[in-house]
Formats: structure tokens, C-alpha cells, sequence
């Protein structure tokens, strides 16, 4: 079965990213390195990444992984950031993966007892019997259409402990 794990994270500040934005806003460069470090120790891939700056000192950040994406959102006005953690569950179970990567999240970006998860799972086709062209097809169904690739979605409320 075709499924995928969504994951939002938000917390204030971890005392980290507190200090690299009193000490004139975080290297975006090191920041992204240290958290590709961090997701890949977690089993999961990074393809590629990219920081975007917003006026005020603000951040996007986006890990392109072989299993989706993470991206995290840094607002230094508000001392607040979001994680928006996203893996697929093609070919093996990515879920146990992206959990201990939003404990690793926790610890880089939130303050203790500060951050909040929330997962939902996506589930995709029922049968596996033609799992290796389940994605291709589904891709080829998107025609300029609204063509969704989900079959139901369930949300429910995770506590990540770091």
C-alpha cells in the first residue's frame, strides 16, 4: 500500500537558535548542514537542500529527501519556528524514520516542552499486487486536474519526546 506520514512540529525557539539570533541570525549554510546531519542519522536521505532569507531575519529552510521533504520555518520577531516533515511510504515504511527524526527536530530547533506534533497519515491504493508502477500511474493521473492521490486521511495528535 501506497502511504505517507505528515508531520507538523511548532515550538519556540530552542535555546540554539535563541543565541544565533542574538548573536546577529544563524549561518544558514551550517544550520542546513546540521540538520541534514541530523534527518540522515534518522535513516532518511537528503537530496538536496536550500535556505531562503526573509526581510527581518527570518528563515525558510527545505531538505528535498529521497522520501519527501522537510522544511522548517524560523520567525525571529516571534523567538518561533514550524517543522513540516513529509515522507512516503513507497516501497518500506518510512513512519518509525520520520518519528525519530521530529525527536531530533525537537532537540535542534525547540525550546524543552515547548514544541507540538501533529501526524497525519495519508493512506494510498489498497492492493500491492502492481506496487513498482502504483506511484508512475498516479503521477500520470494529474492532468491539470484536482486529482488527489490520497483514499483517506487520518489525524491524530503525537507527542515527540526528545
Amino acid at each position: 500500500m501506497l502511504t505517507s506520514h505528515h508531520f507538523i512540529g511548532t515550538g519556540r525557539f530552542s535555546d540554539r537558535l535563541a543565541a544565533a539570533y542574538a548573536g546577529g541570525g544563524p549561518d544558514p549554510a551550517r544550520l542546513l548542514a546540521e540538520v541534514g546531519t541530523a534527518i540522515e542519522s534518522c535513516g532518511l536521505q537528503v537530496i538536496a537542500d536550500q535556505a531562503v532569507p526573509f526581510e527581518g531575519g527570518g528563515y525558510t529552510l527545505v531538505w528535498v529527501l529521497a522520501e519527501s521533504h522537510l522544511v522548517l520555518h524560523l520567525w525571529p520577531e516571534r523567538g518561533y519556528a514550524t517543522a513540516d516533515l513529509h515522507v512516503c511510504d513507497y516501497r518500506v515504511s518510512n513512519a518509525d524514520r520520520a518519528r525519530q527524526a521530529c525527536g531530533v527536530l525537537s532537540t535542534l530547533c525547540f525550546a524543552p516542552g515547548s514544541d507540538h506534533w501533529n501526524e497525519m497519515a495519508v493512506g494510498g491504493r489498497e492492493s500491492e499486487e502492481d506496487a513498482d508502477n502504483a506511484l508512475p500511474e498516479a503521477i500520470a493521473g494529474l492532468d491539470g486536474k484536482q486529482t488527489s492521490l490520497c483514499s483517506a486521511t487520518i489525524t491524530e495528535e503525537v507527542t515527540v519526546t526528545p
